[in-house]
């Protein structure tokens, strides 16, 4: 009889990212523009209620139509993306599926459930209940498209920058820390990531709504519906785009922090230094893996003078690490320490996990004085989490 041996290789990991990244690639296709959408349909449907003009409820049931194509697809291709989490990246969330679960879960009972009730009556309900009940299903079904979001970009958030959780070493998974979910659900990282998601979803829906109603004007079509709706969509857009400045910048601040790399990488940094420009077209070999340790800056780099320093440390002189500083360390990070190379986080993580293995051996074979190597462990938990952040 032939052995049968289960192996992931790296075309199964690869399979498993494309697939993926393909869901989140077309979800993400639908899920700005129904945020940015329920605000002007929400808006279009009050000056219905105030006015009672047949054009404004005619107005408001053509976005309403386009809304639901948009929220139709995009809850198709959010449900795949949940499922995808169980079927591709099954080990991963079962070893922190009690702390990224909770707030999926959270989204799936009552932002989903929520949308998708008022959402119903947004359609169906016109000649079925009032015009004040109509118009609250209407902003609560935005309002729960938004909630969704929040719970979503909380687990996103935490996946960026982990919080309020702890290594059990004895069911080798990580867990919540007790009465440390509003950690979690208002990290900063969370919040700010939040606001300018929606903030953007609101400039696209805006840009959406212009470029619709352009069309018509050009058609000599509906003129009246487009000249309207336009004068909403470049209030909304006016104010999102003030707003998006705002939580854009706060956001890549907080990514500077705690993802250097992710920053570095974004901007083709390989050498970082004071003064940095922010990145506006670099000549990156999009086909090959560029060898870090002697990589040179890219030959065509076009940027803004001093701005990535500004955004990184709200200094237009400040310090910001590249790829190849990452890399060895040395230069003092955000806390005021320190960084330590990659060979250090290597070593650390390494002696973690000798640590590990000799506590559970330990434990199996009831050796009270090797188990004290559960306290050595957790006292090398911070390195092992700055090593899975890089």
């Amino acid at each position: 009889m032939t052995n049968l041996l289960l192996s992931v290789d790296a075309g199964t990991i690869d399979w498993s990212r494309a697939q993926f990244a393909l869901t989140a690639i077309y979800h993400w296709l639908f899920v700005p523009l129904t945020l940015g959408l329920a605000v002007i349909m929400g808006i279009v449907e009050t000056c219905y209620y105030r006015t009672r003009k047949q054009f404004w409820k005619t107005a408001a049931k053509f976005w309403q139509k386009l809304f639901g194509v948009n929220f139709a697809m995009g809850v198709a291709t959010g449900i795949i993306l949940e499922f995808e989490f169980g079927t591709n990246w099954s080990n991963y969330s079962w070893f922190v599926g009690d702390i990224f679960g909770a707030p999926l879960a959270i989204e799936g009972i009552i932002a989903f459930f929520m949308e998708s009730t008022f959402v119903a009556v947004m359609f169906f309900g016109w000649k079925k209940v009032s015009a004040g009940f109509h118009l609250a299903s209407t902003w609560l079904t935005g309002l729960g498209a938004t909630i969704s979001a929040w719970w979503i970009l909380v687990a996103n958030a935490w996946m960026q920058n982990p919080v309020a959780f702890h290594f059990n070493a004895d069911t080798m998974r990580n867990e919540m820390n007790l009465d440390s979910f509003a950690e979690i659900a208002l990290s900063p990282f969370a919040v700010m990531k939040f606001c300018h998601t929606v903030t953007s979803s609101w400039i696209i829906g805006a840009v959406f709504v212009l470029a619709v109603s352009c069309y018509y004007l050009l058609k000599k079509r509906e003129t009246e519906l487009a000249k309207e709706s336009i004068k909403i969509a470049c209030s909304v857009g006016l104010v999102a785009s003030l707003l998006a400045f705002y939580t854009g910048d706060e956001s890549a601040y907080q990514v500077a922090k705690v993802q250097p790399m992710k920053l570095a990488a974004m901007e083709a940094l390989y050498n970082g230094g004071t003064d940095q420009p922010l990145t506006l077209i670099a000549a990156v070999p999009p086909f090959s893996q560029p060898d870090y340790a002697n990589e040179q800056e890219p030959a065509m780099r076009i940027g803004i003078p001093n701005a990535l320093s500004f955004l990184a440390t709200h200094d237009f002189h400040g310090y910001v690490a590249g790829v190849n500083d990452i890399m060895r360390g040395g230069y003092v990070n955000h806390k005021g320490e320190i960084e330590p190379s990659v060979d250090e986080k290597i070593a650390r993580g390494r002696n973690a996990i000798t640590a590990l293995q000799t506590y559970r051996k330990a434990k199996k074979e009831d050796d009270k004085k090797g188990m004290e190597a559960r306290f050595t462990f957790f006292h090398l938990d911070g390195t092992l989490k700055t090593f899975w952040q890089l």
